[in-house]
């Protein structure tokens, strides 16, 4: 049976005051001239019920909160959302008896958390599933909510001549189908887990061939070498390589034979270096003491020298009486003098204790006897000094007859080895890079190859898939049958309305959209906007009743319906079709009562009366928007002719 949605009433709130409209009946029409707000109270139903509504400015601007008490499957439940803010993306449950919170809930979805959507559809007992899709390229499962379902639900006026249940927009295709094979039963969450399955496969599948494509390309660019020449070609290198390793080795083990054999000459080289070193250290140390002596006799000698000087001196000149300078000539006559100072130099006459002779002779003895114990010793250094010499000579051509020998024996035996090692060491250098450039160019083929089997192993579990949704299908081609009495009450009812040039009239097994005289809805609009609400008024009274009269079919009670009569005439036969659609409305809430809910917004009352029919009325004085002073066609221009905008206020 059709699954239990019903409004029960709207509350509208603005700063001054606040207005509820009831829906009490099976059938609620919704009467009032243009611009008085009949579209926005069916606007706000959705907005109430977390829907992305087109409200009016008119709206936006003086309508604080909506209130919707809402009957979902057997739970009564009070949703209030504020108009504009931050606290309009939540909508807050209240308990329909004291009216306090129970909780809020988010409009849009995010991870972890429980949305009004969700909430809604398990109230209702209307599965919550997802469906495979494909968004931005990517095979990205969508969320079946209740605003989609919502979609079966409302025609708005702006919709209604121009597409059904929103089958026009590409994004929300794939989302149409799945509810209405939900709806019917054509689906299951088993059959809908493996169409995703399916999708997910799709995508891996077409990964994995543009990287098999990649890859191809890139080795055929790089290296025309198919795999199996290149795993030849590898086995030779290796095999080379192996034999320039041995011969490697070889040559290294020849070299440490002969090294080991000049390891002795190399050690006496390295010690007669060692003695030279300390020969030249010696030497130097030698030098430096002999120049020490050398000194210290020079300066004996000088001491003697002048010893002798001042002695002859005393001894030449003391009995001379100096009348003129001896340097200069001059007179010293006239030049005073103290008493007992030279008359020359004008120092003190020295006593006679400082040129007593005896003293000078000894001081001459002890300084020749110092002068002979310093050139003994001279004369000594200078021997050792000589000594070091020779010895440093006699190292230096040990060392370099030792070089010599070193050299010709490293010319004539190590050094050919070091150029075959030298040789053999870069051969196997570029045997190595040549290995490693094939072995990267074989890994590149051992992906391919990897590639090759994921992509025959998504090809198998694709095949596996589409074999079960193939079985799953059949398991359910019994609700097919559903889909054949659906159309025939479809074209029964429409060609019922006696409308022109309709001829037959059936819902197309695949895309579940109305096709009438062999054609798409959407070849309709070329016939007049009044052939194609009709169309669509049809497809969803349709789709309603069979819910109502099928246990198994879960289309939701309620059917809100904004201008039914758009671009119909005032001709008599455009008014005897217009009562034909209100009597079927009519006949469907006598018929079903209250298991059905009808919402109607219409510009004139209805062309029939009803016991059945509730009535909200709506002019100038009394717009939908309570306290809120409206223009009114005498004080405003008229801006539109449609009746029923979404943008009216």
């Amino acid at each position: 049976m059709a699954v239990n949605l019903r409004i029960v009433s709207l509350t509208v709130t603005t700063a001054e005051t606040e207005k509820t409209y009831r829906f009490d009946r099976p059938a609620t029409v919704i009467t009032g001239p243009i611009g008085t707000g009949k579209s926005s109270l069916l606007m706000l139903f959705k907005h109430a019920l977390g829907g992305s509504a087109m409200l009016t400015p008119a709206v936006r601007e003086h309508v604080l909160s909506v209130q919707a008490d809402v009957v979902a499957g057997d739970e009564r439940v009070v949703l209030r959302r504020t108009i504009e803010g931050d606290t309009a993306g939540t909508v807050d449950v209240l308990d329909p008896r004291s009216l306090s919170l129970e909780r809020s809930l988010p409009v849009r979805a995010s991870e972890g958390t429980t949305t009004l959507s969700d909430y809604l559809l398990d109230a209702l007992g209307f599965p919550r599933e997802q469906i495979a899709a494909r968004r931005e390229g990517a095979a990205r499962p969508q969320n079946l909510t209740f605003n989609d379902l919502y979609a079966y639900v409302y025609l708005q006026a702006r919709e209604i001549d121009r597409q059904v249940a929103g089958h026009l927009e590409r994004w929300f295709e794939p989302k149409r189908k799945e509810l209405f094979r939900l709806m019917f039963g054509l689906t299951d969450s088993a059959l809908m887990e493996l169409k995703r399955t399916r999708n997910q496969l799709l995508e891996r599948l077409t990964a994995r061939t543009a990287e098999h494509k990649n890859v191809s390309a890139f080795l055929a660019a790089s290296d025309p070498r198919s795999d199996d020449e290149l795993r030849a070609e590898l086995t030779q290198l290796r095999d080379t390589l192996g034999r320039a390793d041995s011969a490697l080795a070889s040559l290294r083990s020849e070299l440490e034979e002969q090294t080991a054999a000049d390891t002795a000459l190399r050690d006496e080289l390295q010690n007669a270096i060692r003695a030279a070193r300390q020969a030249e250290e010696d030497l130097a140390a030698g030098a430096d003491l002999v120049d020490a002596r050398r000194a210290v006799v020079a300066q004996v000698e000088l001491d003697l020298s002048r010893l002798a000087r001042s002695a002859t001196a005393i001894d030449q000149l003391s009995p001379f009486e100096f009348v003129v300078c001896p340097r200069c000539m001059q007179s010293l006559a006239a030049r005073p003098v103290e008493e007992g100072h030279c008359l020359v130099c004008l120092q003190p006459d020295p006593v006679d204790a400082d040129i007593d002779p005896a003293a000078i002779e000894e001081t001459y003895t002890a300084l020749q006897q110092q002068l002979q114990d310093a050139q003994r010793i001279q004369q000594s250094d200078e021997a050792h000094l000589q000594t070091a010499q020779d010895r440093s000579q006699q190292l230096s051509f040990a060392i370099s007859s030792l070089r010599r020998e070193l050299d010709a024996q490293t010319r004539d035996a190590v050094a050919p080895r070091f150029d075959a090692i030298a040789e053999a060491s870069s051969r196997v250098a570029a045997l190595k890079a040549s290995i490693d450039a094939i072995t990267q160019l074989r890994e590149s083929w051992a992906r391919v190859r990897a590639i090759d089997a994921d992509i025959r192993s998504i090809k198998g579990e694709r095949r596996q898939v589409n074999k079960d949704i193939k079985e799953k299908s059949e398991q359910l081609k019994a609700s097919q049958s559903l889909l054949g009495e659906l159309s025939t009450e479809f074209g029964r009812l429409l060609t019922g309305w006696n409308l022109p040039w309709v001829e037959t009239a059936v819902i197309d097994r695949d895309s579940y959209l109305p096709v009438v005289n062999g054609q798409p809805f959407e070849s309709l609009q070329a016939s007049g906007g009044g052939l194609a609400t009709s169309v669509n008024l049809a497809y969803s009274l349709t789709l309603l009743t069979f819910g109502l009269d099928h246990a198994d079919v879960l289309v939701p009670s309620l059917l809100v319906i904004d201008s039914p009569r758009k671009a119909f005439g005032n001709n008599p036969s455009d008014r005897l079709r217009a009562a034909e659609i209100y009597s079927r409305f009519r006949t469907l809430a006598d018929a079903y009562g209250d298991r059905l809910q009808l919402i109607i917004a219409d510009n004139d009352p209805p062309p029939i009366t009803s016991d059945s029919f509730g009535r909200v009325e709506f002019d100038y004085e009394n717009p939908m928007v309570p306290g809120v002073d409206h223009p009114g066609p005498d004080r405003a221009p008229r801006i539109e002719t449609q009746t029923e905008n979404p943008s009216e206020a």
